[in-house]
């Protein structure tokens, strides 16, 4: 035997006990490591098929919501949960959902039907019906019905306070409230905000208002399809003695655009004709202290939901008017919301009104242009 003969044979066996080793060493590492079969107990709630005390909503992820449906405008499904409160659903992100109450359900050719609703990935149906489906794509909004015995009103109101003391006692409030009367062709919408602001001096006793203004805004937005909308009519009422303004009032209408629906982001905008009556606090001599003008307004509305619990908005409104009313007016609401517990927010707010033109007084004092006005209150919806 050759030296050359002999390694070939050492290396083969020193090959063959190191295969052998290593299927030794896998077969005890997959036997150690089997996994031991899991157990827990069934879930202690049963989803009915049937809903009875909540509304269900499950979304392609396979969350499965109970709550109360409010209502389905924009392609988005509002939903009221005692634990996470009130959420907008995108429809594209739902797999299906079903109704405890009767609702009403309004199509894209304006019929609608009216019972317990079930919608899945491709067709809706009434339980009442279950034999006769429709094209889930042909549905444009989903509304209370009265027959449900719910109400068709919802809202929300805020309210924020701040009293300081000391050479100087200073006194302010800030007061929202929204509301909404919810039907299948669109909604009505009610909206007041309020600002009020006094200091009083303690050497003198004296008190001054530096700050009292209020706005009531009321319209009714019709929905042509899933994108488009009317308005048909929008109303407006300030008070602001500061801004020289004893009470102006607008009338008109509006066609609106929805430009952006992804995911956690929307923006509308809007644009329409419109008249202003402005009755002035005082002017200059021989100046007239009630003005009518055409109006073009136009404006946005913009969400971003920056996480589940926090939300971005900004809502711009403008008008053109003529020169005796200012020739250009807008308004600024923007700020953060942000989720507290069940159906409380706390809002942070900034209000900022500007007119490029202000009209004088009798004195010949021109207000400020602009006016700023920061809030933190507290929002309760119901």
């Amino acid at each position: 035997m050759t030296m050359t003969s002999h390694k070939q044979k050492t290396s083969a066996a020193f090959c063959a006990i190191a295969l052998s080793f290593t299927c030794f060493a896998e077969t005890e590492l997959d036997s150690s490591t089997e996994k031991p079969e899991l157990t827990a107990p069934s879930w202690f709630i049963e989803v009915p098929s049937v809903p009875t005390k909540f509304d269900w909503l499950l979304v392609h992820k396979g969350e499965l919501l109970g709550g109360d449906i409010i209502a389905m405008y924009d392609e988005r499904v509002e939903f009221d949960s005692d634990e996470v409160g009130v959420h907008k659903v995108k429809m594209k992100d739902i797999k299906e959902l079903r109704t405890k109450d009767v609702m009403q359900l309004r199509f894209l050719d304006g019929s609608i039907i009216e019972g317990h609703i079930v919608i899945n990935e491709d067709s809706v149906y009434l339980m009442e019906l279950p034999s006769v489906t429709y094209p889930r794509e042909n549905i444009l909004s989903i509304s209370p019905s009265e027959k449900s015995g719910e109400s068709l009103w919802i809202g929300e109101i805020s309210a924020g306070l701040n009293f300081k003391s000391g050479n100087t006692e200073s006194f302010d409030y800030y007061i929202s409230g929204d509301l909404r009367y919810l039907v299948s062709s669109g909604r009505f919408n009610l909206t007041y905000r309020g600002v009020y602001e006094e200091v009083r001096e303690e050497t003198t006793g004296s008190s001054v208002t530096t700050e009292d203004n209020h706005r009531v805004t009321a319209k009714y937005d019709y929905y042509y399809s899933k994108k488009l909308y009317f308005t048909l009519p929008s109303y407006d009422l300030i008070l602001d003695e500061f801004r020289n303004i004893d009470h102006q009032t607008s009338l008109g209408v509006a066609l609106g655009y929805e430009v952006i629906d992804i995911k956690g982001m929307d923006l509308n905008v809007y644009a329409g004709p419109s008249v202003q009556y402005t009755q002035f606090v005082n002017v200059e001599a021989g100046e007239d202290d009630q003005v009518v003008s055409p109006v073009l307004a136009f404006g946005l509305d913009f969400e971003y939901d920056i996480t589940s619990d926090l939300e971005f908005f900004l809502i711009y409104d403008a008008k053109v008017v003529n020169e005796a009313s200012g020739k250009f007016i807008q308004r600024i609401e923007t700020g953060f919301d942000i989720e507290l517990v069940d159906d409380f927010d706390l809002e942070l707010i900034t209000v900022i009104d500007n007119t490029i033109e202000p009209i004088a007084d009798e004195d010949g004092n021109q207000p400020e242009a602009t006016d700023v006005v920061f809030t933190v209150g507290i929002e309760y919806e119901f």
